[in-house]
C-alpha cells in the first residue's frame, strides 16, 4: 500500500485525479506518477486500506469516466474514508453549461450580429465538443488557434485554463503544486523520473500516437448536474449531500487547501464547475 501523507494538523486527505494541481502535503493520485503522486489508474480499486483518510477530493475527473465506473470510483472514495469523514467531487456543472446556451441562443436568433454568434458558437462547443471530439482539442482548439473568441466568454468559462494561454501573471502564494515558485519539483529523483516515463510508455501503447480522444481518456463520458450528482453520492452512502461555493468546504484547513481557487486571484480556478459535497456515516 501507498503511503499516507499527513497534513501539518495532523489529518489524512487524498486528492484523486490530481494533475498539476496538489498539495505536497496531502496524499496525491494520477494516472502518472512523480515524487508527490501515486501513479495509479482510477479504473481499479484505490490502493488504500479502507477507513484512513478524513477527506477525499476529486476535481473534474468524474466526467471521463462511463457512469458505472464513476459510480464505483465514489464507492472507492467512500470505502477509504474514515466515519465522518467527507468527500467533496467537482466536475463541469450541465446545468450552467445548458442554461448559457439557451441564453446565447436566444441572443444570437434576435440579434444575429457577429458578436453574438461567435459567443454563442463558444456555447454550443462548450455543451458538445468534449463529448463528441475525434481528435485531440476538438473544435475547441480550432476555434481558439482563429482567435474567433469572445474575450471576456473565454476568459469566464476556461478560467485559468484560458489564463495560461495568455501568459497572465500568477498571484497565488502557496505550497500547492502549480503555484509559481512552488517548493518542490514534479521529478525530483531517478526513481520518480522512471516510474514516470514507464507510465507514458504504457499509456503510449493503448492510445497510439495519443491523438484519439477516445482512448486517450480526454473525453467526457457523462455529465452531471446539481440533482445527479447528489443523488450518484447518496447511492454510495454519502449523507448531508449539499451544493458548495469553490471557497466553502467542510474539508479541514479549507481556507489552507483550496484546490479549486484561482492562480490568478481570489475566484474559481475552473468556473464552469459543480462543488458538491457528502458525509460518510459515523
Amino acid at each position: 500500500m501507498p503511503g499516507i501523507q499527513k497534513t501539518p494538523e495532523g489529518k489524512a486527505c487524498l486528492n484523486v485525479g490530481c494533475g498539476g494541481v496538489y498539495f505536497p502535503e496531502w496524499t496525491n493520485c494520477d494516472l502518472l506518477p512523480s515524487r508527490q503522486v501515486v501513479g495509479h489508474d482510477l479504473r481499479e480499486p484505490l490502493p488504500w486500506d479502507a477507513v484512513v483518510f478524513d477527506a477525499v477530493y476529486s476535481s473534474h475527473v468524474l466526467e471521463h469516466l462511463l457512469q458505472a465506473a464513476g459510480r464505483e470510483l465514489l464507492a472507492e472514495q467512500f470505502r477509504v474514508l474514515k466515519p465522518g469523514g467527507v468527500c467533496r467531487v467537482v466536475v463541469p456543472d450541465l446545468e450552467e453549461i445548458c442554461r448559457l446556451y439557451l441564453q446565447h441562443l436566444e441572443t444570437a436568433c434576435e440579434t444575429s450580429d457577429e458578436d453574438s454568434l461567435r459567443r454563442y458558437r463558444w456555447a454550443v462547443i462548450e455543451l458538445l465538443d468534449q463529448m463528441v471530439r475525434e481528435e485531440t482539442g476538438g473544435e475547441l482548439r480550432q476555434l481558439l488557434n482563429r482567435g474567433d473568441v469572445d474575450e471576456a466568454q473565454a476568459r469566464q468559462q476556461s478560467g485559468d485554463a484560458y489564463r495560461g494561454l495568455k501568459g497572465e501573471p500568477v498571484k497565488l502564494e502557496s505550497s500547492r503544486a502549480d503555484a509559481k515558485d512552488a517548493p518542490m519539483e514534479l521529478e525530483a529523483d531517478f526513481g520518480a523520473k522512471m516510474a514516470r516515463r514507464w507510465a507514458k510508455w504504457k499509456l503510449k501503447l493503448t492510445t497510439g500516437d495519443g491523438q484519439d480522444p477516445r482512448r486517450s481518456g480526454e473525453v467526457h463520458r457523462w455529465m452531471y448536474d446539481r440533482l445527479s450528482l447528489t443523488q450518484l453520492l447518496e447511492e454510495v452512502g454519502f449523507e448531508d449531500c449539499a451544493v458548495k461555493c469553490f471557497d466553502e468546504s467542510a474539508i479541514p484547513d479549507w481556507d489552507k487547501y483550496n484546490l479549486d481557487v484561482s492562480r490568478h486571484g481570489n475566484f474559481p480556478r475552473k468556473p464552469d464547475s459543480l462543488y458538491v459535497e457528502g458525509y460518510k456515516p459515523g
